[in-house]
């Protein structure tokens, strides 16, 4: 299975957002359900290969961990304004769905699952190996940051776990157009 950890430093913890301003009252949770509908959504289709982890740390009560599962999520739509209606459904416990998992767990706790489980890590930093220079391992767990990057002390709690820095080049993406890079690299080698 293919995932992705996003860091979403701003990213509401609480249900306590609007719809309607989901760059200002949702701490960009636009931006979040962007990287989510990248990591999952193909043309017509859901990877099913594919789960996203976003690590929200805005208020008020972080951190929160968001996960999406592509070969379990049932009745959403590739939008952000349905991905967030989701994710204030779910935080607020008044739905349930097989495929969105809440937790209320750190950024330390999940890498720790993960890397409990064999998992190899693939940190996105713009001075690490270029991409196309790497063979990339089965399974992969990518880790980015949002606008505001990844904290340089969650970048090295990471770092204790076997990993490698990688870069998509020279251009500074943004964190949802990086997820699209990173599966069409994956797509193109297998």
């Amino acid at each position: 299975m293919r995932q992705f950890i996003l860091y979403a430093s701003k990213a509401v913890t609480s249900p306590d957002f609007s719809l309607d301003d989901l760059p200002g009252s949702g701490g960009r949770m636009d931006l979040v359900a962007r990287c989510i509908c990248n990591a999952l959504w193909i043309s017509h289709a859901l990877r099913r290969d594919t789960c996203i982890h976003v690590v929200a740390c805005g208020s008020p009560c972080p951190p929160v961990v968001i996960s999406f599962y592509g070969d379990r999520l049932r009745g959403v739509s590739p939008d952000e304004r349905n991905i967030a209606a989701w994710i204030k459904k779910v935080l607020a416990g008044k739905r349930k769905n097989p495929g969105i998992r809440i937790r209320r767990i750190g950024f330390p706790q999940l890498i720790e699952e993960l890397a409990s489980e064999g998992t190899f890590f693939y940190i996105l930093d713009e001075k690490g190996q270029a991409i196309s220079d790497v063979e990339l391992k089965e399974d992969p767990v990518f880790v980015l940051g949002d606008h505001l990057g990844m904290p340089r002390n969650e970048e090295e709690f990471v770092a204790r776990f076997e990993h490698e820095k990688i870069s998509l080049g020279s251009i500074s993406y943004l964190a949802s157009q990086c997820i699209t890079v990173l599966h069409y690299e994956l797509d193109e080698k297998t």
